[in-house]
């Protein structure tokens, strides 16, 4: 017997298996024990959470020999054919690539003639949200009064991309991301079937790692068997998928409080070494700040996704919450440019970099806010560290490079002078951001120089290095 794959074997052939839609569930057998059958159905909601599963079981029960049924024979022949995606009386169409006004024109044609074998013809639009305006318009008339016989079912990862006149013509499902425990529940049990012995930190662990889709679960699963020998352990799926345990993000976060920028980069390099991707280390990273908020302010461990112990560990991190939404709000604000860099791992460097920067600035300002004398602040913080502390919040970039060069000001006249071309180009591009700040530190208008000499002898400065490496500037 041909090798199936673990989605499509243990894909569910009724309501009861379902996992994760209980609402969903509800509504549809309601309306099928009530006999009100609506003519189109709009399925909402992230990939791999049961859209097109759903709509086939709800195919079966409305075609089954005993149908409406909410509990459809599995034996009859519409049953069979629907399970094997061989039924004539339903039409699964993928809206991607049969996404033009021709394609849909044959669909209203196709619409006029009655089922064949069941009870009413089920036309399932996969990704209908790839369907071009032209398309939309065409679909409309047709799906507002199709034939008794006909039921459309929608189905769509992009809700927002469909438009307002054919969602109105439709009743809308919206399917939710699967928890960690649902998925890992789910997929225990196909384990089992399949004689898999895997623990339960590696099942948490893959179950994060599908990040709400029990597709994604199934197909790392199935890749584990082949990877591994023996009992599945969590190590197992960290070498497989590149994922890192928290063990390392809660290191990563004692070095941020330690203010061990060497550390970071060390432990940084060591994750990517291990296989693990930038984006994904980047992404986890701001996660677990997000988890460390919650943890703080007292969020129960199931609603923030963690286990107990987990939520103890997050717990220990010396971060107050003020600290930590500013580390949230410095990562989010670097996200695009870590995604764009032609070197992420140097843009994450500088980002763990800026969180150095920030932090000696604010702990500077809020040593003195503790004395209550807001306006010594003024006076004990220098022009420079305040121009960094204004910058950081607009641009982490030009705060950083801010703070490699030296600033010269003279009532209304301000001089920046830098060591490089790069530095120099940057801060002349962002002129005006650097006048609006200047003005609002000094209390007037001022007139501003970019002015660059050429260092005697090159920075050492780690930061230095970083801005430099992840600009393209070659590094002597």
């Amino acid at each position: 017997m041909a090798h199936r794959v673990f989605s499509l074997k243990y894909r569910p052939q009724n309501f009861d298996e379902l996992t994760g839609q209980d609402h969903i569930v509800l509504s549809l057998k309601g309306a099928i024990n009530s006999g009100a059958i609506g003519h189109a159905f709009l399925f909402a909601g992230p990939r791999g959470v049961g859209k097109t599963t759903t709509a086939r079981i709800f195919a079966k029960s409305l075609n089954c020999i005993n149908g409406p049924t909410v509990s459809p024979c599995q034996e009859c022949p519409s049953c069979k054919e629907i399970t094997t995606s061989r039924s004539i009386d339903v039409i699964e169409i993928d809206g991607a690539s049969n996404r033009g006004i021709d394609e849909i024109r044959n669909l209203r044609e196709s619409i006029k003639y009655a089922p064949l074998h069941g009870k009413y013809k089920i036309y399932i639009i996969d990704e209908v949200h790839m369907l071009t305006p032209e398309a939309f318009n065409a679909l409309l008339k047709t799906l507002e009064e199709p034939p008794p016989s006909v039921v459309f079912i929608l189905a769509t990862t992009n809700p927002a991309k469909v438009p307002a006149t054919i969602v109105s013509r439709c009743q809308r499902f919206t399917f939710k991301r699967l928890s960690i425990t649902e998925i890992s529940q789910r997929l225990k049990k196909i384990a089992q079937m399949e004689g898999i012995e895997i623990t339960d930190k590696a099942l948490y662990y893959l179950a994060l790692r599908a990040d709400g889709s029990i597709r994604d679960g199934e197909s790392i699963l199935e890749q584990l068997t082949s990877f591994s020998e023996g009992k599945i352990t969590e190590e197992d799926v960290f070498k497989l998928i590149g994922f890192l345990s928290v063990d390392f993000y809660i290191e990563l976060m004692n070095k941020i409080v330690q203010n061990d920028l060497a550390g970071m980069i060390l432990l940084l390099n060591k994750g990517i070494e291990e296989g693990a991707d930038v984006l994904e280390i980047y992404k986890g990273l701001v996660g677990y700040f997000r988890k460390t908020l919650l943890a703080h302010i007292g969020i129960d461990y199931e609603l923030i996704e963690s286990s107990p112990e987990e939520l103890n560990l997050l717990k220990s991190i010396n971060l107050d919450q003020a600290r930590i939404i500013n580390l949230i709000e410095t990562s989010l604000r670097a996200e695009d440019v870590i995604k764009r860099s032609i070197n992420p791992r140097i843009a994450l460097e500088l980002l763990l970099a800026q969180f150095i920067l920030n932090s000696q600035t604010n702990n500077k300002i809020q040593s003195i806010k503790n004395n209550q004398d807001i306006f010594q602040a003024q006076k004990v913080l220098t022009s420079k560290e305040k121009l960094i502390a204004y910058l950081s919040k607009k641009s982490p970039k030009i705060s950083a490079i801010i703070y490699q060069t030296e600033l010269k000001i003279n009532e209304n006249n301000v001089e920046i002078i830098v060591n490089n071309d790069f530095q120099h180009k940057e801060l002349t591009a962002n002129q005006k951001l650097l006048i609006e700040a200047l003005k609002s530190i000094i209390g007037q208008e001022v007139i501003l120089k970019i002015n660059i000499v050429e260092p005697q002898k090159k920075s050492n400065d780690l930061t230095d290095t970083i801005i430099s490496m992840f600009d393209g500037e070659e590094v002597r």
